[in-house]
């Protein structure tokens, strides 16, 4: 987590640090349009660059208390089982961030192995699903070793 929470906070300085490129270009262009004869055109850009640049200095104070709030919480909590950084970080599980249909492309195109471990592996409508299909381009194999799979896991 506490590797996950340093990535945080780079990205929010990064992000700073560009909406300052930002403000710094909006600023030169204020200068340059301020040295115009006045019109409501010139008045209409400058309002709109200092809009511009007010929302983007609104950003960055919120992205600054973030990182002063994450660097805070890190330091409070460094001794924590909960910061340490005890190998990667979890694996995701692809069943909580696809839904079915992906699954299933991801699975017939080989992308994501049909096994134990499988998401959907315990899914009847799934399987059956993956043996209909399976069984209509004619790859017969295939069909065989998921019925083998779900022979070999029947307990018995």
């Amino acid at each position: 987590m506490k590797a996950l929470i340093q990535r945080t906070i780079d990205l929010l300085k990064k992000k700073v640090k560009d909406n300052l490129e930002v403000i710094n270009k909006n600023q030169a262009k204020i200068n340059e349009m301020i040295r115009q004869p006045a019109s409501a055109e010139r008045t209409y850009h400058i309002e709109k660059s200092y809009a511009l640049n007010k929302a983007l200095l609104t950003e960055n104070n919120d992205f600054i208390s973030l990182q002063l709030a994450l660097l805070n919480f890190m330091e409070k909590y460094k001794d924590s089982a909960t910061l340490k950084d005890e190998g990667e970080l979890e694996e995701i599980n692809p069943a909580t961030v696809l839904d079915d249909d992906e699954l299933f492309e991801l699975t017939v195109q080989g992308k994501l192995k049909f096994e134990n471990g499988h998401p959907k592996f315990n899914d009847e409508f799934f399987f059956n699903k993956l043996l209909s299909y399976f069984a209509s381009i004619e790859a017969y194999e295939k069909c065989n070793s998921l019925l083998s799979l779900k022979k070999n896991d029947q307990p018995g």
